[in-house]
């Protein structure tokens, strides 16, 4: 009776270890998604930092034209007071033409700060939508270096996410390709936008001629910190990996004829 006793005791004892055993596995998996989660949400942060910079180059491409604008009106006010020709008509058309380029110069930095807003919330939106408002703000960049873009835009396919940051996420891996061509000084630049659609699923291909990624590099652009360029964060593919995954999507990769290609898979919504 005493051994049946021992034993029930021993049982009882080990049982209370397993369980107190299990309630520090849990606490330290509970501080380590804590802390990846903080850790994500730094790397996101700098890489929105890192985007600043992209997005102070788009203003100025965008601000060349009316600025270059507003400087020869007011040239020519100068040449206009020496002819005599400054009347009310003269000062209608100065005041006209100087508001217009004023109003697009701020129309511009709404438009940047709406693009650069984070969503608190995931909504449905249109994807087209979404890569419009990419291009509407990085196209002259691409311009200025030559590359031209085919977006086949068609229909109002919609996705279930945060659609400024897929914006973002578009703005990033236009910027990424960009620099593929800059460096391998590639010809006859072109990026081809598709959209495509499967039950549950909206895919935003994204294609390039800028030579492809190397074979072992493949499987690394996603990786924190990873990057082959001179002065790259390594923060940009990883923070649209993350951001695609918490849209419960994905993104990849691939090397296609003569150049890569990314995916973007964003759900549809389900109601």
């Amino acid at each position: 009776m005493s051994n049946s006793n021992e034993t029930e005791i021993n049982y009882r004892e080990l049982a209370e270890k397993y369980e107190a055993i299990n309630r520090i596995l849990e606490k330290r998996l509970e501080e380590e998604i804590r802390k990846n989660h903080e850790k994500d949400q730094i790397i996101i942060q700098h890489s929105r930092l890192a985007a600043m910079g992209e997005m102070m180059a788009s203003i100025g491409h965008q601000w060349r034209q009316p600025l270059n604008s507003l400087l020869l009106l007011v040239q020519d006010v100068r040449d206009a007071l020496e002819y005599g020709e400054i009347n009310e008509s003269y000062i209608d058309r100065f005041t006209r033409e100087s508001t217009i380029q004023i109003k697009h110069m701020s129309q511009t930095i709404r438009d940047f700060r709406n693009f650069y807003k984070p969503n608190s919330e995931k909504t449905t939106f249109s994807v087209g939508d979404a890569i419009e408002d990419a291009l509407s703000i990085y196209s002259l960049n691409l311009q200025n270096h030559g590359i031209k873009v085919e977006f086949e835009n068609r229909g109002q396919q919609v996705a279930y996410g945060y659609p400024n940051e897929f914006s973002q996420i578009v703005l990033n891996i236009l910027a990424n390709a960009r620099d593929a061509f800059i460096q391998k000084e590639i010809a006859n630049r072109k990026i081809m936008i598709k959209i495509k659609e499967t039950t549950d699923f909206i895919t935003a291909e994204f294609t390039d001629n800028a030579g492809g990624i190397d074979a072992a590099f493949l499987e690394k652009v996603f990786e924190p910190n990873f990057t082959t360029k001179p002065h790259g964060s390594g923060l940009g593919l990883y923070m649209a990996k993350t951001v695609i995954e918490r849209m419960d999507g994905s993104v990849s990769v691939e090397n296609v004829g003569n150049g890569a290609q990314f995916r973007l898979s964003i759900p549809k919504p389900q109601f």
